[in-house]
């Protein structure tokens, strides 16, 4: 017999799809390499701009500051990818990590 998915289930995945469209995406990504305070700067849908130290960012770690330049933002502007470093970082979770639920815009 082959798995079927329940009304339930498909319920559930259309609120947690309706819970991800209120959240912030990333309008902007750059990456300042600038000597002494190299950060990544972050604007979001929601008005928020977030600076960000290298320090920080556990994927730019071992990265030039040339690697660390060339990043893409995903297609649903919910996630950077640094192509160079085969890594990114995605937004709902580093919210959540850096700032709990509340504040990083998803419902508690």
């Amino acid at each position: 017999m082959a798995d079927c998915t329940t009304d339930e289930e498909i319920d559930a995945a259309l609120e947690r799809a309706k819970a991800f469209e209120s959240f912030p995406r990333i309008v902007e990504a750059v990456y300042r390499p600038e000597p002494g305070l190299e950060f990544l700067m972050l604007r979001l849908s929601d008005g928020r701009r977030l600076l960000i130290p290298r320090e920080e960012l556990g994927e730019l770690k071992d990265a030039t500051p040339e690697q660390a330049v060339d990043l893409k933002i995903g297609l649903h502007g919910v996630d950077i990818w640094w192509p160079q470093l085969d890594d990114g970082l995605y937004l709902p979770d580093f919210l959540e990590y850096r700032w709990g639920k509340v504040r990083a815009g998803v419902a508690a």
